[in-house]
């Protein structure tokens, strides 16, 4: 392939993930860069004139559709939209966030084009000429790499901490008039937005994490209480979600969210891959687990062999008595 252009469908507004954003136009950006092409990013929504100003700064190209009507999101909108684009561009790849919006859109998008796409991607690269999607399979048991044989690439993009170059200058800001064109067949009722539990693991400095090691679910009271004490938050490996204990908004991983606190303590947490992604860019990884073959010691900056259920409280009992 020997020129990459990249169009990037960004998010904003309710229901969205704008923190998704930036990984993906890095993600584009390390593409077009490699292939001599660039980036555009697409942004429909309702008062997203700070969105769009922000990935101009990423020095790429912004093709906004900014009017109430955009409010909630519309596949239909989306999709006429792409269209024109394409067009215009010649895109040799089309990025969307692994995101409720993107893991909707892509498919569609890929049926329309009648190409092949990519989900849950973990990162992109040139190899011997062909473009690569890394991505894991079997719920993170294995990492795949993966190659399209169709033109344009389509695919969804795991969040990450990973952030776009600085830019040498600031991108284009192109106000565009979107319509849902010949086909609305579907459209927006509402737009339900999930509850809050008031804290958002992806922004903390310091995260503690509970995995299968804990037993049982009234022993994730003792990651409460040492992330707590460390002025930390609680939060936890898929294991504790699957079981029900916690939502996915706690959980840490592929499935879950990418979290780059400057320290992440990893509490009976084996270490899987599809964990192990989320938390990889923390700046100091703690981990305790009984097994010292464990796979999270790999990781680990600091690591503590033993039993998690008489660590931790003797470790909290410590910072309590030395933050006193």
């Amino acid at each position: 392939m020997s020129k990459v252009n990249v169009i990037v469908v960004c998010e904003a507004g309710v229901g969205q993930t704008e923190s998704a954003n930036a990984s993906l136009v890095a993600a584009a950006s390390k593409l077009a860069r490699s292939q001599g092409g660039r980036v555009c990013a697409l942004l429909i929504g309702n008062q997203v004139a700070a969105v769009a100003a922000e990935l101009a700064s990423y020095g790429v190209e912004v093709r906004v559709a900014d009017a109430p009507q955009h409010t909630d999101y519309n596949p239909s909108v989306y999709l006429n939209e792409l269209n024109k684009l394409i067009e215009a561009i010649n895109p040799g790849a089309i990025l969307a966030a692994h995101t409720y919006l993107g893991m909707d859109l892509a498919p569609r998008l890929a049926a329309k084009l009648k190409v092949a796409f990519a989900t849950n991607c973990i990162d992109v690269n040139v190899e011997d000429g062909d473009v690569c999607f890394t991505r894991p399979m079997y719920r993170g048991r294995l990492i795949a790499k993966v190659a399209l044989d169709t033109t344009p690439l389509v695919a969804t993009m795991q969040q990450s901490g990973a952030k776009p170059e600085a830019a040498i200058e600031t991108g284009t800001v192109v106000a565009v008039e979107a319509s849902a064109g010949a086909d609305n067949r579907v459209r927006p009722i509402r737009t339900i937005v999930p509850e809050s539990s008031g804290v958002d693991i992806a922004k903390a400095d310091i995260v503690v994490s509970g995995g299968r090691g804990l037993g049982e679910q009234k022993n994730y009271a003792l990651i409460e209480e040492l992330a707590d004490a460390v002025g930390g938050v609680p939060a936890c490996s898929r294991p504790l979600v699957d079981m029900g204990w916690l939502t996915v908004s706690s959980q840490v991983g592929l499935s879950g969210k990418t979290v780059k606190p400057k320290l992440y303590i990893a509490c009976g947490i084996s270490g899987a891959v599809e964990h192990v992604y989320g938390m990889k860019e923390a700046g100091v990884v703690v981990a305790i687990n009984k097994d010292p073959e464990a796979p999270i010691f790999k990781t680990a900056d600091i690591g503590v062999i033993g039993d998690v259920l008489e660590i931790i409280p003797k470790l909290t009992s410590q910072v309590k008595s030395v933050r006193a």
